[in-house]
Formats: structure tokens, sequence, C-alpha cells
């Protein structure tokens, strides 16, 4: 590899690459996405957030943090690969970031983690990224939670465990049946969002979801953690709900607790996902101030994220489940229907609709499945 093949740019940040540890191109959008999230955090007063990156390979995400996040004062760059700290270390170096700025840490995240009280370390905000389920990490996050708000920013890319395609690993790790179906993409979040936030109560936090994604072959969620018994039990509520699915129909309800009627009105017997999140995916406040910080600046994947913000700035206040129009064409024997007619339809009789960024061939609406059939044969 020539040495100019060895380093390259993200946002602000110089990346030299030259140990060969694990960068990938392809979360430049969710890296992306991630300052924003970050920049949109409040600060209290003059105290900047103080920011560990618990993964950090080549250290791009924390070294982006760093430079890119007015309110961002310092960040721990922590793995446990010492060719990733080697290359951490050159790359903070690279961008000529002070220790005050950044310090970069040897060890094993959730020992780190674990570690905090003792080292002194007083963090509001913890990135988990790992390969595969963040499961492994969340105790030692939230033990590492000393303020009364703290955040988490977590990455999953074990969707093949959140999605359905394996349910006794999604029991094992995420204590949640899983359903395979045309919304599991939606429920991959609620999945994760539920693990959270019974870990969270644990230690008598509860969990308010700022933003929530899918794309490609990972999610990712922000959330804030607020200490209190009162918080702890609203959001160990939400994280016990549960969502039945006909896979003759595709009717859905969701239920807050257990006991509900298994039979559809069609007379199929439903499948179940839960216990599941049922409470909200996003904060309209803080998707709006991600909003105003993409307008502001020059990111790469600006008018991407544009669309994208804009799709789940419509979506985030109706309900949960989204509408694959495909799949109800086939189940229902109905004609392929442009989506943005369907969309104009249904509100023309008074319902809320919407796109999802969860599917190109979906839509979030407060409509019936009657109701949507009827303005697909309209």
């Amino acid at each position: 590899m020539s040495p100019s093949a060895q380093k390259t740019t993200e946002g602000k940040a110089k990346i030299d690459l030259s140990e060969g540890t694990f960068y990938n191109p392809e979360m430049r959008f969710c890296r992306d996405i991630s300052v924003l999230a970050v920049a949109s955090l409040p600060i209290d007063g003059k105290n900047k957030l103080d920011v560990c990156d618990a993964m950090t390979a080549s250290g791009v995400r924390g070294i982006r943090y760093a430079l890119e996040c007015e309110n961002v004062g310092s960040v721990a760059l922590v793995d446990y690969s010492k060719k990733a700290i080697t290359l951490a270390r050159k790359n903070v170096k690279l961008n000529k970031l002070p220790p005050s700025r950044a310090k970069v840490f040897f060890d094993d995240a959730s020992r780190f983690l674990l570690n905090t009280i003792t080292a002194r370390r007083d963090f509001d905000l913890i990135e988990l990224d790992p390969f595969g389920s963040p499961v492994p990490f969340l105790h030692a996050s939230v033990a590492a939670a000393r303020k009364k708000v703290f955040y988490l920013s977590v990455t999953a890319t074990d969707t093949a465990v959140l999605c359905g395609a394996h349910h006794a690993a999604c029991i094992k790790n995420y204590q949640c049946k899983p359903l395979d179906n045309e919304f599991c993409h939606e429920n991959a979040i609620r999945i994760l969002l539920a693990k959270i936030a019974r870990t969270a109560s644990e230690k008598n936090y509860g969990i308010t979801p700022l933003f929530s994604l899918s794309k490609r072959h990972y999610v990712k969620v922000f959330v804030q953690l607020n200490l209190g018994a009162e918080a702890a039990e609203i959001s160990a509520r939400n994280s016990l709900g549960y969502i039945t699915h006909c896979a003759k129909c595709l009717r859905r309800e969701i239920h807050d607790k257990p006991g509900f009627e298994r039979k559809c009105s069609c007379g199929q017997m439903m499948d179940y996902a839960g216990p599941i999140w049922v409470g909200n995916l996003w904060d309209e406040k803080f998707v709006r101030k991600m909003q105003t910080e993409n307008e502001k600046r020059k990111l790469e994947n600006k008018k991407e994220i544009a669309k994208f913000l804009s799709l789940i700035s419509e979506e985030l206040s109706l309900p949960a489940t989204y509408w694959d129009l495909h799949e109800i064409c086939e189940k229902h024997k109905v004609k392929t229907v442009a989506t943005e007619k369907v969309l104009a339809k249904l509100k023309q009789a008074g319902f809320q609709a919407s796109r999802t960024h969860f599917s190109p061939t979906s839509i979030r609406t407060d409509a019936s499945l009657e109701e949507i059939l009827k303005a697909m044969s309209s």
C-alpha cells in the first residue's frame, strides 16, 4: 500500500491506516450522524462533555467528536488491540489533539468502564460500537454512569439476531422473542432499547431515546439516562410491552403487558415479539437540533443525511410499526399503488401518514389496515 493510500480524511479528521486496523468507510454515514447527535447534546453551563469511545479502533469516531463537536471537552479512546492503540495514538498526534482533549488507553472496554470510580474518571457519554452485539458491555457502561443525566450511544451489528433470523440467540442475549417479519428492523431497535432500559433500571436510571436509526447491517440508538426511581419505573414498563402480528392479513397490535388475545379477527393465530420497548424511538426537539447542525456543516453525506432526517422528522410522531405496501398487495391480492398516492389518500381521509426511513416500500400511519386497503383500492 502506498503512503497516500494509507491515509484518509473523514470530516475534519485525518486518519492514518498504516497499522492495518479495522476501518470501515461504509460506516462514514453512521459516524456523520453520530457527530450531529453528539453536537446536539446539551451542556451544563461551561462544563463540556467528557466522552469515552470504548472500542476506538483507528480512533476516527472519538477524534471527530473532539474536532467537530464544540460541546465536547475531552475524549478517552479505549481499545484492547495493541495495533489499534498504536494507530489511535498516531491519529491523535496527526490531528494535533493535546492530552487534555484526547487520551488513548490500552484496556478492555468493560474493565476500563468498571474502573472509572477508582480511576476518578467521570464521563457524560459512552460510545459503544462493538463488532456484533453490544450486550456484553451494557452493564459496565451503566455502572460507569455517576451523573443525574448521562448518555449512551450504542451500535449493534448483530441484526440477524435482532431481526429474528436466530430466535434462540435473541432470547439468550436480549431476553426477547423476536419476529422475522416486514417490520423486523423496527423491532430490532425496540429489542435493543428494551435491553438498555432493563439494564439501566438496575441502577435506578430511566432512559429516553433521543435518536434511532436502521441502515444496512446495523442499528444505532442514542439514549439519555435519567437518574431516579420514577424515571426508571416508567422506562422499565415501556420495555415490557409486546407486539402481536398476523402473518396472514398483516394486522398488528401493541400491548403494554402480557395476557393479550392471540387470535386475529381473520381467524389466524398471531405471533408476537416481546418483551419489547413500546415507547418512542425519537425526541422531536433533538431531531430538529440535528437537522440544524447538519445545515451548518459541510459533511460529505450532507444531502443524504438531510433527506434521512427529513424522513425521520415525518414519522417520529406516528404509531409504532410501519406497513410494507408490497406485502399488503401480496397478502390481500391488491394491485400495486404508488406510495405517494396512498399517502395522499390517507391524508385526505383525515389520517396522519408518512414514509419511513426503515423501508422505501413502507409507510407509517395512524390509519387501520382496513383504511390502508381502502386508500390502495380507491
